[in-house]
């Protein structure tokens, strides 16, 4: 996977202090972290930002 930030190389690594099965993307350019809660949080905002089209 490639960093939105840098476009560097993500790597996943476990991150047992949220829980034992959490899993985590980390860039090991920037060191950028993306969680399960951050992506899905970057899509929710992504969905609000669409514009909405009115049928005429």
């Amino acid at each position: 996977m490639t960093c939105q930030k840098c476009k560097g190389l993500m790597v996943k690594e476990w991150r047992t202090e949220l829980s034992p099965e959490a899993a985590v993307l980390r860039c090991i350019n920037c060191g950028l972290v993306l969680d399960p809660l951050i992506a899905q949080n970057r899509v929710t905002l992504m969905r609000a930002k669409q514009p909405v089209l009115d049928a005429a």
